[in-house]
């Protein structure tokens, strides 16, 4: 009889013994995948991707005197520290750390760059380069914190006969043909006497909209309507309008703007535009509900008469596109402005 009882409690222990076991294998497995999750997730970075500053920036060029201007209109502060500049020129790169290269000079306090500040590229000093105005010239201004592009910007085409026009007086017959469209009317583009910037990570330059179907436009990355400031990712054109060079007396009292473009779809939760007519900027919204042009690159027609009334106002005015969309930012709904022109009579 206690054979028996000693055969049943062995039994028993066997039987304890695997169910032991199995769950002494769960728990292993359980602490090493524990165990990994806390080392991948522990790194900052990944939880925590760096900040990749919103800014508005004014970028320019003097070939006289080998300089790039950059100037902050807006937007948030840049840690110097944390800027590469990447010019360039006719296919050759050259990088300037924005705070230690010393042909960058900067009027930044505490080596950050605020509003109101510019930074100051002298490319002979630091490089050796002299700049011509045939140079084609690409900027790209790096945040290398988050390694993300915070603007791209082509300051020069490198079109010796587009920019040389700006010497002239005046426009004869034959300029003006170049900026007419079917109507005969006469167009003022950005190009080449404005300034065109991008905060959306896409590309722009002021001769993507001089000219109707040339197979150039700017490339804008629209933000989703969850971004908490919607304004701040836009294409801004400054259309640097001389009324004297264009012929333009105070007697004017028609301005219409004209804008040839397309979009990604129709997913668009509204394309806006807004004008400031002043300096420093001041932005009117003249338009939040642009048409989602979206098979064709289509003209849409905006009557500025009541905006524009001296030429004050003509000389400074500039044009800013907002897009906002339905769709996820990873989806990457993209608008193309092919022209934007401006006519006054």
């Amino acid at each position: 009889m206690e054979g028996k009882k000693y055969r049943e409690f062995d039994r028993d222990c066997n039987a304890v013994s695997e169910v032991i076991g199995q769950v002494l294998m769960v728990a292993v497995v359980v602490l090493a995948f524990s165990s990994i999750a806390v080392f991948v997730f522990s790194d900052e970075g990944a939880i925590n991707p760096p900040h990749t500053p919103k800014a508005d920036l004014q970028e320019s060029v003097d070939t006289d005197a080998d300089i790039v201007r950059i100037f902050h209109k807006g937007g948030e502060a840049i840690d110097l520290e944390d800027v590469k500049i990447v010019l360039n020129v006719n296919g050759q790169q050259e990088e300037f750390d924005a705070s230690s290269d010393p042909g960058v000079s900067c009027n930044a306090t505490n080596n950050v760059l605020m509003v109101g500040d510019d930074i100051v590229i002298n490319t002979s000093l630091s490089r050796g380069r002299d700049l011509s105005i045939t140079d084609s010239i690409d900027m790209y201004f790096v945040h290398t914190g988050s390694d993300q592009v915070i603007q791209r910007v082509m300051l020069q085409s490198g079109n010796e006969e587009s920019e040389g026009s700006d010497d002239t007086e005046g426009s004869d017959d034959t300029d003006s043909s170049d900026d007419t469209d079917d109507t005969g009317k006469y167009w003022i583009t950005p190009h080449p006497s404005g300034t065109a910037d991008d905060t959306s990570k896409g590309w722009i330059s002021t001769q993507a909209v001089d000219e109707v179907g040339d197979g150039i436009f700017t490339a804008y990355h629209a933000p989703d309507k969850k971004d908490g400031d919607p304004n701040s990712t836009a294409q801004v054109f400054d259309f640097g309008i001389d009324a004297g060079r264009e012929g333009i007396s105070e007697n004017f009292d028609n301005v219409n703007l004209k804008i040839v473009y397309s979009v990604h779809d129709k997913n668009y939760d509204h394309i806006a535009l807004d004008i400031s007519v002043e300096d420093p900027e001041r932005w009117i919204r003249v338009r939040s509900d642009i048409p989602e042009h979206n098979k064709n690159f289509e003209p849409y027609y905006i009557d500025l008469s009541s905006y524009v009334t001296t030429i004050e106002e003509l000389e400074a005015f500039k044009v800013r596109i907002v897009a906002v969309t339905h769709a996820d930012k990873n989806a990457d709904k993209i608008a193309w402005i092919d022209f934007l022109g401006i006519h006054v009579e």
